[in-house]
């Protein structure tokens, strides 16, 4: 066991470092300055920066190309955004996520105004009895039967990650009122929405803790998810459901965190034991092959390999950070680091889905090269892979560690 340890460690300093060569080959100038120290902050006075860490500071210019005054629309062509597909809900739940997570290390101005044109956004999804749309045209006109969706769940992840870490007092009544109009719809979602819906509910109770109706929809939703694991798992197949699809790792993420946040032992087993069978479906030796959208991974069939997708890695990385703080299993961190690599290049083709030279994120990894299109749920979630791994060193800022497990 210790030698497998110090060969994987040997090996992704290795690739690290090819990565590094590479990138700056591909500038064909002087290596850049590409990280920047990380704004100072009492809580964040140990963080270190992206140079120390040896990863790309997290720029902002595709996300303001991506974004105009109606909010983050959803697609590119290269980097030119595509206005045929218009916005989406999802999309500006995660971009105002990924904005308070750089506002709360970096302090930059202009993080501000992106997100209030995202809460602009979901604050115009939300119906007054709470629901939300999801997809909006280019027109400003909202789809008339539009299929189902989970931006919801997303819309209650952002609502309560800003409640956590307001960028000034002001949010907060704001924010709780749209929160507050929620709580009625939360156990109706779908497992993932269930998921989203947890994240949002916990930050909450950063803010506000002890809240008893609150803490009864996390519970009430994570024994949901841990009724869905019960009722499909099975010999090998320590899972939710009966396949493996999309944006995977954020159950066991959702359910580390709840078990963090309501002192709940049972939650923090079952999302240790399948994150286990996902690193156990995905960790290839010495890189992540996450499933792919080809046809997904149903149980006893043979798993897609391609395409596979940014918000695999993201939601990996995250998981991985939760799971650390649930457990304190140093082995978490370090995967959490090669789940992150996946975007620099520790994949199954070993090419990069960042692009140094745009600032954005390729679509997806396909079985002949990247995806030539960098859309916005693409880059943003490898902006939130980018900022958790910052937030790993950051000890005191760990998300929903509120009470100690029991």
């Amino acid at each position: 066991m210790a030698e497998d340890a110090e060969n994987r460690a040997a090996f992704t300093m290795k690739t690290r470092s090819k990565i590094e060569l590479t990138y700056r080959r591909l500038l064909d100038e002087p290596p850049p300055r590409m990280p920047i120290p990380i704004a100072r902050r009492d809580s964040l006075a140990q963080t270190k920066t992206a140079l120390d860490q040896g990863v790309p500071q997290p720029a902002l210019d595709h996300l303001i190309r991506l974004t105009d005054d109606t909010g983050l629309l959803q697609h590119a062509r290269f980097t030119i955004p595509n206005r045929a597909h218009g916005y989406c809900t999802d999309d500006n739940a995660r971009g105002a996520i990924a904005a308070v997570k750089h506002y709360t290390q970096h302090h930059d101005p202009r993080v501000l105004k992106l997100l209030d044109t995202y809460l602009a956004f979901l604050m115009h999804a939300q119906n007054p009895d709470g629901t939300v749309h999801n997809f909006l045209d280019f027109n400003r006109r909202w789809w008339e039967n539009e299929p189902a969706h989970d931006g919801f769940g997303r819309a209650v992840w952002a609502l309560g990650t800003v409640l956590a870490h307001p960028p000034a007092p002001e949010y907060l009544s704001v924010v709780k009122d749209c929160f507050d109009r929620t709580t009625g719809h939360i156990q109706r979602q779908s497992i993932r929405g269930l998921a989203y819906c947890i994240l949002g509910l916990c930050q909450y109770l950063r803010q506000f803790p002890g809240v008893p109706d609150i803490e009864h929809h996390v519970e009430l939703a994570a024994g949901s998810l841990v009724c869905h694991y019960r009722q499909a798992r099975a010999p090998g197949w320590n899972w939710f459901e009966r396949s493996l699809t999309y944006d995977n790792a954020v159950l066991p993420h959702a359910l580390f965190v709840a078990g963090l946040t309501l002192g709940r032992g049972e939650f923090i087993e079952v999302a240790t034991q399948t994150t286990e069978f996902l690193l156990e479906t995905t960790l290839h030796g010495d890189r992540f092959s996450f499933i792919g959208t080809r046809g997904w991974y149903e149980r006893g069939k043979i798993r897609a390999a391609f395409d596979q997708q940014p918000v695999e890695a993201a939601a990996m990385v995250m998981a991985l950070r939760a799971g650390y703080d649930a457990t304190k299993e140093v082995r978490f961190l370090s995967l959490q680091r090669l789940a992150f690599d996946w975007f620099l290049g520790a994949n199954d083709l070993g090419v990069a889905l960042y692009d140094l030279r745009t600032k954005g994120c390729s679509d997806g990894l396909m079985s002949a090269g990247v995806n030539g299109n960098q859309g916005a749920e693409s880059l943003v979630s490898f902006l939130l892979g980018l900022l958790s791994i910052t937030e790993s060193h950051a000890p005191s800022e760990v998300e929903g560690q509120v009470a100690e497990p029991r």
